[in-house]
């Protein structure tokens, strides 16, 4: 363990010297170790974050297509061309409807434009005759 020195005793102060130069190795030793650790924790979170950042651009990405899908969705699809052919009956019944009045309006005007002109010749004889 010690080593006699010339007076008979033993030199425990350079042992105590060795000791604390392993203890002082092995502390460097766990720094170093820790100091790799704590770098290569780092460098996974910076690979981490940025797949974060790229998954969270694909999911917007997904949540944007996901619209566009649901807006082209086969039933939802099916409900708008079924009530757009229901406006569509709507409208042609009130176009044939809106037809028919102006026909009518028409041999309306007609009738009465042959009238008015029968009046005004009538009136024309009438004056011719007063002459």
């Amino acid at each position: 363990m010690g080593t006699l020195s010339m007076g008979g005793s033993i030199d425990t102060g350079n042992e105590m010297e060795i000791i604390e130069q392993q203890r002082l190795a092995a502390l460097i030793e766990i720094t170093e170790q820790h100091d790799r650790e704590a770098s290569q924790l780092k460098s996974r979170l910076e690979t981490a974050e940025k797949k974060a950042e790229k998954a969270a651009a694909q999911l917007k990405t997904m949540e944007n297509e996901l619209k566009e899908l649901r807006a082209s969705n086969p039933d939802r699809m099916k409900k708008q061309v079924k009530r757009l052919q229901e406006q569509n009956r709507t409208l042609t019944g009130e176009n044939s409807t809106l037809k028919s009045k102006q026909k009518q309006l028409t041999q309306q005007l007609s009738t009465a434009t042959q009238e008015l002109e029968q009046l005004k010749a009538e009136e024309t004889e009438a004056e011719t005759e007063k002459a």
